[in-house]
C-alpha cells in the first residue's frame, strides 16, 4: 500500500517516516519525492508467532511518499499536486507541535486548496469542452453535465470522495487529475488543539491519527498504526502457511476472495473456500485444530467479509 504524504513545509512529514522508520530519508529535489518503505509494529502478529513457532514472521508494511512540502503562503504547484494525485490514498501531515501556527488552520487551508485547485480545474475543462461543442469539434454528452454537477459539489467546498459516484465516474475524474476523488485523512504530528481538529476532521469527512515524531514513547507506536490503518480505510488479516506466519493489508469490506487474491492471483483463481478464526478465538483456543473442534473456525464463500484481525486459510485448487 502507497500512502502520500502532503504537508506544508515544517509539518514533519520526513520526522514522521523517519521516526516510525527509525532512519532519516530525506528527498532534496522536489519532482522526486522521498520514496520509504516501513514495517507496521503489530502485537497481534507477534502474539500469533508466540504460538505458532513459525521459521518466518513477515510484517506488513506502508510505502511512504513523502512529497516535498511548501511554505503555506506560497501553496503547491502544479507538478506536486500531479505528483500526489497519482496517489489513491494520500494523508495531509499538520503540524501540532509548535503554538507558531495553529493546525486547525492549518487544516482548513490544506483543505480548501485540494478543493480550489479541482474546481479551477473543472472550469477550465468545461471552458475547453463548450467551445468545442459551439465550434463543431464535439457533440455535448452527458460527460458535460457530469462534471458540472460535481463542479457544484466542489463549490459547496468538498471532497469529491464525500459524493457517491459509480466505479466508472470516480475512474472518470481519476483520469482528469482530479485530486479530490482520491482517499484522503490526517495526520497529526503532536498534541496541539487534539479535540478541535479531530471534530474538525469529522466536519471534513477525514479520519485522523496522531502522533508525535519528536516524543511518543516506543510502545504508542502500536496505538498509531491502529489509527492509521483504520483512517486509510485498511485492515489486516494473517495467514499461517508451512513455516510462514504474515500480516495482510486490503481495504475495508474487502472479501475472502479479495484476501486471497492479496495472497497471490492464482491461489483467487483456484479459490475453493476459506477456514477464519478471529485473533482472539485462536489464541485462546492455541491452533487451528483447537478452533475446529469447539466450533470457533467458520467456513467462508467468495463472498465472506473479512474482519480486522482475522486469521484466514485459502483452500484452493492451484
Amino acid at each position: 500500500m502507497k500512502v502520500g504524504l502532503l504537508g506544508y513545509a515544517g509539518s514533519g512529514k520526513t520526522s514522521v517516516v523517519s521516526f516510525l522508520s527509525g532512519k532519516r530519508h530525506e528527498s532534496y529535489d522536489p519532482l522526486k519525492p522521498a520514496v520509504i518503505t516501513v514495517k507496521i509494529s503489530d502485537s497481534r502478529l507477534k502474539a500469533i508467532s508466540e504460538v505458532v513457532k513459525p521459521e518466518k514472521t513477515t510484517e506488513s508494511e506502508i510505502t511512504f511518499v513523502d512529497i516535498k512540502g511548501c511554505p503555506e503562503s506560497a501553496g503547491f504547484d502544479e507538478k506536486t499536486i500531479e505528483i500526489a494525485s497519482q496517489l489513491d490514498t494520500i494523508a495531509l501531515v499538520i503540524r501540532a507541535f509548535s503554538e507558531e501556527r495553529n493546525p486547525c488552520d492549518e487544516l482548513d487551508s490544506l483543505y480548501l486548496e485540494m478543493v480550489y485547485r479541482d474546481e479551477e480545474r473543472l472550469k477550465i475543462l468545461l471552458e475547453k469542452r463548450q467551445q468545442e461543442i459551439l465550434n463543431g469539434r464535439r457533440k455535448r454528452s452527458q460527460e458535460e453535465d457530469f462534471l458540472q454537477k460535481c463542479q457544484s459539489f466542489l463549490e459547496q467546498e468538498k471532497f469529491l470522495s464525500s459524493a457517491v459516484f459509480e466505479e466508472k465516474q470516480r475512474m472518470f475524474l481519476v483520469s482528469l487529475g482530479i485530486i479530490t476523488i482520491r482517499k484522503f485523512f490526517v495526520v497529526m504530528n503532536g498534541d496541539l488543539m487534539k479535540e478541535t481538529l479531530d471534530e474538525k476532521c469529522r466536519r471534513y469527512n477525514l479520519g485522523l491519527c496522531q502522533i508525535n515524531a519528536e516524543g511518543s514513547p516506543r510502545q504508542d507506536i502500536e496505538l498509531f498504526w491502529k489509527q492509521f490503518l483504520e483512517a486509510a480505510g485498511m485492515l489486516r488479516f494473517y495467514t499461517i502457511v508451512g513455516k510462514e506466519t504474515r500480516a495482510w493489508l486490503i481495504p475495508e469490506g474487502s472479501t475472502v476472495l479479495d484476501a486471497a487474491a492479496a495472497i497471490h492471483t492464482d491461489i483467487a483463481a483456484g479459490f475453493v473456500r476459506a477456514d477464519v478464526v478471529s485473533f482472539d478465538d485462536f489464541i485462546a483456543a492455541g491452533s487451528f485444530s483447537a478452533c475446529r473442534e469447539k466450533g470457533l473456525l467458520r467456513s467462508e464463500a467468495k463472498t465472506g467479509i473479512v474482519k480486522d484481525g482475522d486469521i484466514i486459510h485459502i483452500h484452493s485448487a492451484r
